[in-house]
C-alpha cells in the first residue's frame, strides 16, 4: 500500500480532478433516500428500506438489489413503517428456511445476516435505521453500521449515500468494490488495487472528500472499464497507466 502512494507522483492529483470534473454527469440514485436530498428527513418508513437494499448489495447488480429491495418490503410485507419489527418477529430458523421463498439474495448467507442486522436495529435503535445516522458525525455512523454487522465496504456505501442526500455532514471514503478499485487501480498503476489501497489513494489525492471520486469511479467501471475496457471512448485513456499501456502493446 505504501508504494502505491508512493509512486503516484503528480498524476494522482491529475485523475482526482478530472474524476471530480464528471461527478455530476451520472449521479447515484439512492431511491426512497434521493426525495430528502434538500437535507429533510426522511420518513421511518423509506429509511428502514434504503438501509435493507444497502445490506443487501452484494455480490449482485444495483438494479436486482433495489428492485428485491422494494418487491419485498412493499408487496409482500405490506410497506411497514417497522419493517425490522416485522422481520424479526419471524422466528430466526423460520426465515433462513424462506431462503428461496422471499427471494432476497442469491446467496443464502446474505439473506441469513439481513435477520440478523435487523434483530440489532430494534435492540439498538428502536427498529428506526434514522437512530443510526442523525446528528453524528460520518466516521461515528460508519462506526455503529460496522458494529450492527452491516460490513466495512457497505457500510461506507451506505455513509457515502447519507452525504449525497445530506443526512450527514463531512467526508467519507469510497466503497472499495470491484469497480472502484479496479478502474482507480488500472488509471494510476495499471492493475486492480485492494480495498485497503483504494482507501488509503483516494484519501491522499482527495483529502477533503474521497467519497467524491467514487460515483465517477462506479459508473466508469459500469460504462467503459469492465472486463473488457473500452479504452478508445474512456475520457481518461490519455492518464491511464492501463491504456498507455495497451496502446504501446503492453499487456
Amino acid at each position: 500500500m505504501v508504494y502505491v502512494i508512493q509512486d503516484l507522483g503528480g498524476n494522482g492529483n491529475a485523475v482526482a480532478a478530472r474524476l471530480l470534473q464528471k461527478r455530476g454527469d451520472s449521479p447515484l440514485d439512492w431511491d426512497w433516500l434521493s426525495k430528502y436530498s434538500n437535507g429533510t428527513q426522511p420518513d421511518k418508513k423509506s429509511a428502514n428500506k434504503f438501509l435493507l437494499a444497502c445490506i443487501l448489495d452484494y455480490r449482485m447488480t444495483a438494479e436486482v438489489v433495489w428492485r428485491n429491495a422494494a418487491k419485498f418490503a412493499e408487496s409482500r410485507l405490506g410497506d411497514p413503517d417497522n419493517l425490522w419489527e416485522v422481520i424479526t418477529e419471524i422466528p430466526e430458523d423460520c426465515w433462513k428456511g424462506r431462503w428461496r421463498a422471499y427471494a432476497l439474495h442469491r446467496f443464502p448467507d446474505a439473506h441469513n445476516r439481513v435477520w440478523k442486522i435487523g434483530k440489532k436495529i430494534v435492540q439498538l435503535y428502536s427498529g428506526d435505521a434514522r437512530r443510526i445516522w442523525t446528528g453524528i458525525a460520518p466516521n461515528d455512523a460508519l462506526r455503529r453500521l460496522i458494529t450492527l454487522g452491516v460490513g466495512p465496504v457497505i457500510s461506507r456505501m451506505v455513509v457515502g449515500a447519507l452525504l449525497d442526500c445530506n443526512q450527514v455532514d463531512g467526508s467519507g471514503d469510497v466503497k472499495p468494490d470491484l469497480h472502484v478499485t479496479r478502474v482507480l487501480g488500472r488509471i494510476l498503476i495499471g492493475r486492480t488495487l485492494s480495498p485497503n489501497e483504494a482507501i488509503s489513494v483516494t484519501r491522499k489525492i482527495s483529502p477533503a472528500n474521497p467519497w467524491l471520486l467514487d460515483g465517477p469511479l462506479y459508473v466508469l467501471g459500469k460504462r467503459r472499464c469492465g472486463s473488457s475496457p473500452q479504452c478508445q471512448t474512456c475520457y481518461m485513456a490519455d492518464i491511464c497507466c492501463y491504456s498507455q499501456r495497451r496502446a504501446s502493446g503492453g499487456s
